[in-house]
């Protein structure tokens, strides 16, 4: 029997009843290779809508449409670190590794856990800083606003510190992808551990800020399910994160680990975190493109339904069933909405132009009058501040529509 080479040695001994398999060995690299593939499909796909929506429809490009952009581009750039690596044999079991391949594959393990933490702190900036314009607009500082801040500074706090752990988290820094120098190392499965659950724990707050500033709003029931199913793509990413997190276990648990398959599977995961964060930041424009796929362009979808506001009829003047006189009062400077975004008209445009284009017969809607109580009812309950908003809404008001048009 002829012996042995270094090539033959197998990064691991393979548990009883396996042999190491350096030829065919089974990998998971096509589902790796498939998943990689369709989620930067998607992403690219949910993000070019966006711009095209902001830049072209709204245009209103702003800071997080960069963050997102350059968000994506960093996660394009781990998915292809990440199936790269894989192609070259890390998606395999450690015992059909072989030894001289390790610094390789340790070497480009490394580049793709560097790059985890600026990418994830730029993609999920981009939806917290969008959240902060839609429910924000005025700059306002309440719950809402302080929610929002302190998810931002739990990101730059954790993400930076991230960095920095990743990046030496073998002194001398060669060591992370050659084991055989001599230096010391810091635990980093459970830092993988940990950044897993910082991830979920993240995701669970983005996902908690818009359903509670939705819910505190004086809207129809009906309005603010539609407003909170545009975020509720955000619950699947929770549960992605959560699946996350159990996939990194047997990393910290497991005496022996396979740390490769393990680190694989851990990987395929997070590509779809990944994506599951793209789209979500980019969900708050979908509303308003199918507008335009529809035919129906924001500024003659914002026109129609102003007709169904009330014109308010001078206290003194009654009400009735013939034609509108020289009395009723035409505002011809309305008064601003506490909310004025072209975020909120992204989702509330599409959320009420089915409601408000005719009735139930297919009928243009009719204007409505107002006698002079319900007249100075409204403008006495306008005035006051606790009806305006709610505590809470961080200065959204409590008829959220880019369509509603106040009256003075």
């Amino acid at each position: 029997m002829a012996p042995l080479g270094f090539d033959d040695i197998p990064a691991m001994q393979p548990p009883a009843g396996q042999v190491s398999n350096f030829v065919d060995p089974p990998s998971l690299h096509p589902i790796v290779f498939g998943v990689g593939l369709s989620t930067m499909i998607l992403m690219v796909t949910a993000l070019g809508i966006r711009i095209f929506t902001k830049a072209v429809l709204m245009k209103a490009v702003r800071a997080e449409e960069y963050f997102a952009i350059v968000g994506t581009i960093g996660i394009i750039t781990w998915d292809s670190i990440f199936i790269g690596v894989s192609a070259d044999g890390f998606s395999r079991h450690l015992w059909d590794v072989r030894i001289t391949s390790v610094p390789h594959l340790s070497y480009l393990s490394y580049l793709a856990e560097i790059t985890n933490a600026p990418t994830m702190f730029l993609a999920k900036c981009s939806i917290l800083f969008q959240l902060r314009r839609l429910f924000c607009p005025d700059g306002t500082r309440n719950s809402t606003f302080w929610a929002i801040h302190g998810l931002v500074f739990v990101c730059a706090a954790y993400y930076t510190s991230a960095i920095f752990t990743f990046v030496f988290q073998c002194m001398p820094r060669e060591k992370t992808w050659n084991p055989l120098l001599e230096g010391h190392c810091i635990n980093v499965s459970a830092a993988i551990v940990v950044q897993g659950a910082v991830n979920l724990v993240l995701d669970v707050g983005i996902l908690i800020v818009p359903f509670w500033a939705v819910w505190r709003l004086r809207l129809p029931m009906k309005r603010k399910l539609g407003i909170s199913a545009v975020f509720g793509v955000g619950i699947l990413t929770c549960i992605i994160a959560g699946i996350g997190v159990a996939f990194r276990l047997p990393l910290i648990y497991d005496k022996d680990p396979d740390l490769t398959y393990l680190i694989t599977k851990v990987g395929i995961w997070t590509m779809v975190e990944y994506c599951g964060t793209i789209v979500v930041g980019c969900m708050m424009s979908f509303p308003r493109f199918f507008l335009y796929l529809r035919g129906r362009e924001p500024t003659s979808a914002a026109s129609g339904p102003r007709s169904r506001q009330s014109n308010p009829v001078r206290p003194g003047t009654k009400q009735s069933g013939a034609a509108p006189t020289n009395n009723i009062h035409h505002d011809d400077h309305p008064k601003k909405t506490s909310v004025e975004n072209d975020d909120v008209g992204s989702i509330g445009l599409a959320l009420s132009t089915s409601e408000s284009s005719s009735d139930d017969h297919g009928h243009p809607p009719s204007i409505e009058m107002e006698d002079s109580t319900s007249w100075q009812r409204r403008r006495e309950r306008e005035s006051h501040p606790d009806t305006l908003m709610e505590e809470g809404t961080c200065g959204v008001d409590s008829d959220w529509s880019p369509l509603s048009t106040p009256t003075k």
